[in-house]
């Protein structure tokens, strides 16, 4: 439960017409300083007469990052949309509005074989109205998300990404807006999006997706929605919580701002100048309630809840939303096939054992810490041994989707840090350091190479190390690919948890997928030791 009971929400876009809100919805496509209209006109009103203040209830989600979870576990679609539809149902006078904030469609091991076409289905069964484009929605290219905004039933906003050849939003023929106009109880929303400015460095846009400076683009469409009549301005952000502050306190006429490029979460919004800004999280954790007092001088008044999901299906105070249990049922279903699907093949066994993995070089760690540190364009890169799970030996033969997710269960995300040759000295001290107990961090490295004495005391046990052939230098500066968690300083990492991060773990991918998909495009894989771990 939350710490005190809290409205909620509706069913999808205004609920498909429950409650007593009236909807009208206005779209614009163009970049430039003015607006092409779709979908509509209205009547130029924006609330009633009267000085009592409408209260909307806006609902906000994480990032699922192409994620189903699963019905057997309280984290999964079902019982979160189920939730949202709950507080949907308590929102005052059915005044109701569910938004997404990007990073919904991609990357997971069921996005690798459903092209995120699952994650379009449930969000469409869902009450979800409007959501925008993160740097993941691009992970398989363009094309793929195009065919994804044709088939969504809600509606995609985005103020910065636009195609070059025509300087409309992205995909505006399949339905996607530079911004929406949508009236609830007589208070017009403005609803648009940002994604992140470096999103063509860390994804797939292709050759003719562009991304505007979002404080550049904010500005522009902040004007027009406000000319358009916008009681309430409405930002999905799918910029990093800092960015996201300094844009909010430097653009004037933004109300609200929800969503985040990472997985940070406020226990209360924040108030930056006049606009509320909201940010709860990652993948299932959280839904976001923010009850908004709209007067004619815009909001003037905000509530807040945040609901554990957890915490609210242990409590059983959550009702699965039964369209989106009954797909995901049946995605399940089809995804256990589907991971018997072969991807390729193995020329040499691979040595996923336990006793392997945690104490000497590894072919597959070889293998696994190179794609590592490909996929982020690393200096050298460090896999903990027991991120690499199943404890098999793999003979030569087929590969299925099945396999690679038996060794790599973990929701770990390549990321890539900056740090010293004095804190990657530490790193593979701290990495050898309890080869006895066969701890996880036992480190699998690439672009590198180490030699040590497991016998001698922890601390003291590594005797040389080289990247590229050459010696360590501790003075020297190097880019370590590494995941998520032994970024955040897990498994003995500690070292490793204040250095400068370049590619937080929302901008890389989650490590079975990279796994599938490297080895469908090799086809063939053959990965040897090569001497970068010495036993002396």
């Amino acid at each position: 439960m939350p710490s005190e009971p809290a409205d909620g929400i509706d069913r999808r876009r205004l609920l498909k017409g429950v409650g007593s809100a009236s909807v009208a919805a206005l779209a614009g496509c163009a970049f430039d300083d003015t607006s092409d209209l779709a979908d509509g006109e209205t009547d130029g009103s924006s609330g009633d007469d009267t000085d009592e203040p409408t209260t909307v209830r806006l609902l906000h989600d994480t990032h699922l990052h192409g994620s189903m979870g699963d019905l057997e576990e309280s984290l999964n679609v079902a019982n979160y949309f189920g939730l949202m539809a709950d507080q949907a149902a308590a929102a005052p006078e059915g005044n109701a509005l569910v938004v997404g904030n990007g990073d919904d469609l991609h990357t997971s091991v069921e996005s690798s074989v459903f092209d995120g076409e699952h994650m379009v289905e449930l969000l469409n069964a869902s009450p979800l109205a409007y959501d925008t484009f993160g740097n993941h929605e691009f992970d398989n290219g363009p094309a793929s998300l195009r065919e994804n905004v044709a088939d969504s039933e809600f509606t995609w906003v985005s103020a910065n990404v636009r195609d070059d050849r025509t300087g409309e939003v992205f995909a505006a023929e399949e339905g996607a807006k530079r911004y929406a106009l949508e009236e609830i109880d007589g208070v017009r929303f403005g609803i648009t999006g940002l994604a992140p400015a470096d999103t063509p460095d860390v994804t797939s846009v292709g050759e003719h997706v562009e991304v505007r400076d979002p404080e550049t683009a904010a500005e522009a469409v902040v004007a027009d929605l406000r000319d358009e009549g916008a009681d309430v301005v409405l930002l999905l952000s799918h910029l990093a919580s800092p960015v996201a502050a300094d844009l909010v306190a430097a653009v004037d006429g933004i109300d609200v701002a929800v969503g985040d490029h990472a997985a940070m979460v406020y226990d209360e919004p924040k108030e930056i100048d006049d606009a509320v800004v909201s940010v709860v999280g990652d993948e299932f954790e959280y839904v976001g309630q923010l009850d908004l007092d709209v007067g004619s001088d815009g909001v003037t008044d905000h509530s807040f809840e945040r609901y554990d999901l957890d915490a609210q299906v242990e409590a059983e105070d959550v009702d699965p939303h039964e369209d989106v249990r009954s797909l995901l049922a049946d995605y399940q279903r089809e995804l256990e096939s589907e991971l018997d699907v072969v991807i390729g093949e193995t020329d040499v066994p691979l040595d996923a054992r336990t006793e392997t993995v945690r104490s000497e070089e590894s072919n597959l760690g070889n293998w696994l810490a190179d794609v590592v540190r490909a996929d982020v364009d690393a200096d050298v890169a460090l896999q903990n041994g027991g991120g690499i799970r199943s404890d098999q030996l793999y003979e030569a033969g087929e590969l299925t989707r099945r396999t690679i997710v038996d060794i790599l269960p973990f929701p770990n995300r390549t990321a890539k840090l900056e740090v010293s040759g004095a804190t990657l000295r530490e790193a593979i001290e701290r990495g050898v350091s309890a080869v006895a107990e066969g701890h996880g961090r036992f480190p699998q490295v690439s672009g590198m190479a180490y030699a040590y004495e497991p016998d001698a005391p922890a601390g003291d046990r590594v005797e040389a190390i080289t990247v590229d052939g050459e010696p360590l230098a501790d003075d020297a500066t190097y880019e370590l690919a590494t995941n998520d968690f032994v970024a955040s300083g897990g498994d003995g990492y500690e070292v490793l948890a204040d250095a400068d991060v370049l590619v937080p773990a929302d901008e890389g991918t989650l490590l079975s997928a990279l796994a599938i998909e490297t080895i469908r495009e090799e086809a063939v894989i053959a990965p040897e030791t090569e001497g970068r771990i010495e036993i002396v």
